[in-house]
C-alpha cells in the first residue's frame, strides 16, 4: 500500500480482530473459535475437527500449504457469507510448510537442507501466511488461529529457569504469529493449590479446579498472552456460547473514538 502524503491520519484501529488461541487438548479452543461470526473452518489435518454439537462451514481437510492459502484467497476473491477465517491448527500448518520447503528443495525432509536454510525458508512462508491473514483482516474478516500448547523451560532474567506455556510451534514461527496478532489468548482452567500434610514435617501441593475455563489475555512469566485492546483484566471467563460476546465488548470498545470509549466505560 502506497503512503498517503496528503495528510497524516489518526491510527484508530477498527478492523476486525486477528486472534491467536492456544491451549491443551479438548480445552474449548475450537468451540470458542466457532462462536465468531459466520466462520469458515480451515482444517489442516483429519485430527482437527469440531467437537460434538459445533457446526461450521468447511471445504474439508487441507492437504498442503497451498490449500490453506487458497481458502484465504477464496474469502478475498469470491462472493460468500463467511465473516471469519478459522485455522485449525497452526501446528498442522507448520507441518505443511515444512513439507513444502522440502519439496521445493527436492529433498525428503526439511532437516536435509543444510545450515538451517530450510527453517529460514519456513519462516519466510510464515511471514507470507501472516501477510495473507492481515489481508483478510483489512478486508473486513475476523481471523482466528488455533494452536495446541507446549511447555518450554526459559532462562530467568533475575531468577532460575522456569517452564513457560506457548503455542506448539518452533520459536521463530511463534514470534511471527504473535507479533501480528491483536489478541493472544491462553485458555486454561482456573486452578487453586491445596496443601496436604505428607507427614514427617512435609507437605504436598495438589492442584484443584472447578472446571471453570479462563482466557488469559495478559502476559505472565508462565505463559505467552497479550492484547492490543487495553483489557484491564488479566483473564476473561469462557463459558460456552458466551466467549465471543465477552471478547467482542473489547473489540468494539477499541473501535470507538477515545472520548466515546470513555463514555461507554462510565455507563
Amino acid at each position: 500500500m502506497a503512503l498517503n502524503w496528503e495528510a497524516p491520519v489518526d491510527t484508530i484501529e477498527n478492523d476486525p480482530a486477528l486472534v491467536v488461541l492456544y491451549a491443551g487438548a479438548k480445552s474449548g479452543k475450537t468451540t470458542l473459535a466457532s462462536e465468531f461470526p459466520a466462520p469458515l473452518y480451515v482444517r489442516t489435518g483429519k485430527g482437527e475437527r469440531a467437537p460434538a454439537g459445533v457446526v461450521m462451514k468447511s471445504f474439508g481437510v487441507s492437504e498442503s500449504y497451498d490449500d490453506v492459502i487458497d481458502q484465504a484467497d477464496w474469502m478475498l476473491q469470491t462472493e460468500h457469507d463467511r465473516k471469519t477465517y478459522v485455522l485449525d491448527s497452526a501446528d498442522g500448518l507448520e507441518q505443511h510448510i515444512w513439507r513444502k520447503v522440502a519439496a521445493d528443495a527436492k529433498v525428503a525432509s526439511i532437516e536435509d537442507i543444510p545450515y538451517g536454510k530450510g527453517y529460514a525458508a519456513a519462516t519466510d512462508l510464515w511471514h507470507e501466511f501472516m501477510a495473507k491473514m492481515l489481508g483478510l483482516k483489512e478486508a473486513g474478516f475476523y481471523v482466528v488461529i488455533i494452536s495446541h500448547v507446549k511447555a518450554k523451560t526459559v532462562p530467568g532474567v533475575t531468577t532460575d529457569s522456569y517452564p513457560r506455556y506457548m503455542p506448539n510451534l518452533r520459536d521463530d514461527a511463534v514470534g511471527v504469529i504473535v507479533d501480528a496478532a491483536d489478541l493472544i489468548g491462553f485458555l486454561h482452567q482456573r486452578v487453586s493449590i491445596k496443601k496436604e500434610d505428607a507427614g514427617f514435617k512435609k507437605t504436598n501441593n495438589r492442584g484443584e479446579g472447578s472446571g471453570e475455563m479462563m482466557i488469559a489475555v495478559q502476559e505472565r512469566p508462565g505463559f505467552i498472552a497479550g492484547n492490543r485492546y487495553g483489557i484491564e483484566k488479566a483473564a476473561l471467563p469462557f463459558k460456552r456460547g458466551e466467549g465471543f460476546t465477552v471478547l467482542d465488548f473489547y473489540f468494539q470498545r477499541n473501535a470507538l473514538p477515545p472520548e466515546a470509549a470513555e463514555e461507554e466505560d462510565a455507563e
